[in-house]
C-alpha cells in the first residue's frame, strides 16, 4: 500500500531537505511504518488522497519523529551541550496516545462495543415500591411456602 505522506513532507516537518539516498530510504522505511500504525488504528484508507486530513498529518508527524531519532536514542552529548530526547520521540515512528485517539475518531471506530447493564442491584427503590408486596419486599414472596396469588 502506499504510504500516506510523501518524503517531501517528512522533509518540510524536520526542516531540512532529504535528498541524499540513504536519508530518502530512511524517510520512506518510517512513512511506511507510521501509514501501517495509522491504517492499523484507524481504517485501511488506501489512496492517500482519499484518507482524513488527520490521518496523513500523524503519518507524517510520526516519520518526521522517526526520522529524527531512528536509534531511539536517550540523550546526546556533544561538547558542552547535553539534549535529552522526549519519551515520543524516543519510540520511532511509533503513534502516540493522543495521535491514537484522534485517529480513532476520525475512522468512527472509538467506542463502537458499549455494554448495556441489565439490571442494577445498588438501584434506588422508593418506599412505595415495598408495600404492592405482601410481608414489605419482594423477598418474602420466595421465604413463604404458600404461593400467594395476585
Amino acid at each position: 500500500m502506499e504510504p500516506l505522506g510523501t518524503v517531501a513532507r517528512v522533509a518540510a516537518r524536520v526542516g531540512e531537505p532529504i535528498t541524499d539516498p540513504l536519508d530518502v530510504a530512511l524517510a520512506v522505511e518510517m512513512l511506511e511504518e507510521a501509514s501501517a500504525q495509522v491504517r492499523l488504528y484507524g481504517l485501511p484508507w488506501v489512496d492517500p488522497e482519499t484518507a482524513p486530513a488527520i490521518a496523513v498529518t500523524t503519518a507524517i508527524a510520526a516519520a518526521a519523529r522517526g526520522y529524527q531519532n531512528p536509534s531511539g536514542l536517550k540523550l546526546e552529548r556533544g561538547d558542552a551541550v547535553s539534549l535529552d530526547i522526549d519519551v515520543d520521540y524516543r519510540k520511532g515512528a511509533a503513534l502516540t496516545a493522543g495521535e491514537i485517539k484522534m485517529i480513532q475518531m476520525a475512522a468512527n471506530t472509538r467506542g463502537r462495543v458499549t455494554s448495556i447493564p441489565l439490571t442494577n442491584p445498588d438501584r434506588f427503590i422508593a418506599t412505595s415500591d415495598y408495600r404492592r408486596y405482601p410481608g414489605g419486599s419482594p423477598e418474602y414472596l420466595f421465604l413463604d411456602a404458600d404461593p400467594r396469588p395476585w
